[in-house]
């Protein structure tokens, strides 16, 4: 793995092109980039602690702090909250599929969770400082910065979290994984919600707490290549800062470009400001900002799917995704592209009809938030795929992450189908603000870590790119596995199965087999219950069911489990999206018959309406007939207000 590094590295620093080989003869680590002595850190620790072959799910955060509690100084394993949702069931099976653990277990708290701040803090240290065997009464943090010194290394980063904000369980895990401290805030003054906007002195005030706790921790952080070198804020707080310049008061940052930069509030705009540090952002509730972090910390990045929008021609040759495999490859990294003359919208529609199957993804696209266009054809942020597995994701393209919280926007698709990490820009940042593509991959097998492989190396302004997820996400050699590891309060989830099967709880029983990866059993139990025992067929076991189908293709029951949700719970989740793409091959050859066309309609997108109710209606037309075809236009006219949409959907009978 490091020969590995080493070669990516003089390929960065050479300039390789795709085609050269370099040898690492006399390659001085010293004298690399920082980012890059950063990420042997990252990795160098990685190499030195194991992985238990063991998927933990702990039932709430206390049963989190607890499990984490069981690592070890050279032993660690993966812990996922399950709140019930069905979004963490789908987060738990595609976290399983990707790390593949002998056994999933169940863990549940001992004591709730307390209540106060300050008793919060004591709780999770404590859990944090047993790792390392770190005793004391309290003020356990400044006991653990000198043990992990004297024992491990210095901390590569720090994590930033609010004890009362649910995106604390991501501070936890990144503190225990990387072995760095934790800066804890009190953001109470900070505007709540990823999608609403930072000012200058709401910013300032919170990079001032952040350096404020940083002197406090009596670690070096003020330059590169001390001690802290990244921030990972766990906090559920805007991506984007709004910093007038006399010119447009209406002008949107990244809030993770500003974090870890000297002087960023108080210079002009444009000015080139000395970095100190590399940020990235977790935010959502308990169980979301966990798998993030677990999915930065165990998963190994294998697979990469590139797809590359761009025409030919200067400047988008620069960000060339053929390219960029070629500069993945020299990780080891197989990678699925498609580009030019296949790079059109109906071959995306055509590569999504299935889950993803990748581990990384690079996106390049023109639009705006709710919208990005390929070559040739647009595509809605409703087409993001359907992932197998989660994903790193790396998105070209303007605007796809100013409302990252919103199911509607691309950044806000792509995290609610399950990708842990993206990187995309806050407002309209120009072509020049991103790595080239084949840049941006050649830095992350070459070691660089997710917040610095895409940013400028010398000092740049404040600009617009947001890196969401663990700062020190790295593509590397996966940890070596322990053969066994006990961990104490477990039990089999397994066997969940089959008591929930006893009591015929058919819900529980399709959520819990999804979870563990057996969509076969899962989707004959379900197939069975519609067509035995219909009234047993609800809506419950239909959420349940849909990702199962999904990745079975098996489009008929997708349908029926759409229709049993409706179209409130069918879109919440990832159901109606998933129809429509699964269905792609009916839509263009016309198999639609009377269920699956009702159950696509129910999916139908608001911001899509005219589009969807389009491509359905030419498929019903060729199926079912001209009366189907104007009876659909007719009934969703009716529920469309916009005159203009109106206008659209009445010419469009025949």
């Amino acid at each position: 793995m490091i020969r590995r590094i080493l070669l990516a590295l003089v390929c960065v620093l050479a300039g390789a092109s795709a085609g050269q080989d370099a040898e690492p003869k006399t390659i001085d680590v010293r004298r690399a980039p920082p980012s890059f002595r950063m990420g042997m850190r990252v990795l160098t620790l990685r190499s030195v602690r194991k992985a238990a072959p063991v998927l933990v799910i702990a039932d709430g955060p206390a049963a989190y702090i607890r499990a984490i509690g069981q690592w070890k100084e050279d032993v660690i394993f993966p812990v996922l909250i399950d709140d019930g949702s069905t979004r963490a069931a789908g987060d738990i099976a595609k976290f399983r599929r990707a790390f593949k653990p002998e056994r999933v277990v169940r863990i549940s708290a001992e004591v709730p969770l307390p209540a106060g701040r300050q008793a919060r803090i004591e709780r999770i240290e404590r859990a944090l400082a047993g790792i390392w065997d770190v005793q004391g009464e309290s003020g356990l943090m400044p006991e653990l910065i000198s043990e992990w010194q004297f024992r491990v290394q210095v901390p590569a980063g720090a994590a930033v979290a609010d004890p009362m904000d649910p995106a604390w369980p991501a501070a936890l895990a990144l503190a225990a994984g990387h072995a760095e401290p934790i800066i804890w805030i009190n953001r109470k003054d900070i505007p709540e919600g990823v999608d609403s906007v930072l000012g200058v002195q709401k910013t300032q005030a919170l990079i001032a707490m952040i350096e404020a706790g940083l002197d406090e921790s009596g670690l070096a952080w003020t330059g590169l290549d001390d001690a802290v070198d990244s921030v990972a804020l766990c906090l559920n707080i805007p991506v984007k800062i709004r910093l007038a310049d006399g010119k447009n008061k209406n002008e949107f940052f990244a809030l993770t470009d500003a974090i870890g930069k000297h002087k960023a509030m108080e210079s002009p705009r444009g000015t080139r400001l000395t970095r100190w540090a590399w940020a990235g952002q977790i935010f959502g509730d308990e169980a979301r900002s966990a798998y993030a972090a677990m999915c930065s910390l165990f998963l190994q990045r294998q697979k990469a799917w590139i797809f590359d929008g761009y025409k030919p021609g200067r400047p988008w040759d620069a960000f060339d995704g053929t390219a960029a495999a070629s500069q993945l490859a020299r990780g080891k990294l197989e990678a699925t592209v498609s580009d030019a003359p296949r790079q059109g919208i109906d071959t995306w529609r055509a590569r999504t009809t299935l889950p993803l199957d990748a581990d990384v993804v690079f996106v390049n696209s023109k639009g705006m938030p709710g919208w990005f266009d390929l070559n040739p054809g647009r595509g809605s942020a409703w087409e993001a795929p359907i992932l197998d597995r989660p994903v790193a994701a790396h998105m070209v393209h303007s605007w796809s992450a100013t409302r990252p919280g919103q199911r509607d926007t691309v950044a806000g698709a792509w995290l609610a189908h399950g990708a842990y990490a993206y990187i995309g820009s806050v407002h309209e940042p120009f072509l020049q603000a991103f790595v080239p593509t084949p840049t941006l991959a050649l830095r992350l097998v070459g070691g660089l870590p997710w917040a610095a492989a895409c940013r400028p190396d010398a000092s740049a302004p404040v600009w617009k790119i947001a890196v969401i997820g663990d700062p020190l996400l790295t593509i590397g050699g996966p940890r070596e596995r322990v053969e066994a590891f006990e961990i104490e309060g477990v039990s089999s989830v397994a066997d969940e199965v089959a008591l929930a099967a006893k009591a015929e709880e058919f819900a529980k029983t399709v959520r819990l087999l999804w979870m563990l990866g057996r969509d076969g059993e899962a989707v004959r139990l379900a197939s069975a219950l519609a067509l035995e025992r219909p009234e047993a067929f609800d809506a419950d076991v239909a959420e349940a069911i849909a990702m199962p189908a999904f990745r079975r293709h098996d489009v008929d029951l997708l349908a029926q489990a759409v229709l049993k949700m409706g179209r409130d719970r069918a879109l919440a989740t990832d159901a109606g999206d998933a129809l429509w793409h699964a269905a792609e091959s009916n839509l263009r050859s016309g198999r639609v018959d009377a269920v699956l066309a009702r159950a696509l309609e129910v999916s139908m997108r608001r911001e899509t309406i005219v589009h969807d109710t389009l491509r359905l209606a030419g498929a019903i037309e060729q199926g079912l007939g001209v009366a189907a075809r104007n009876s659909l236009l007719a009934r969703v006219e009716k529920t469309v207000n916009d005159p203009a949409k109106k206008q659209k959907l009445r010419q469009a009978r025949h």
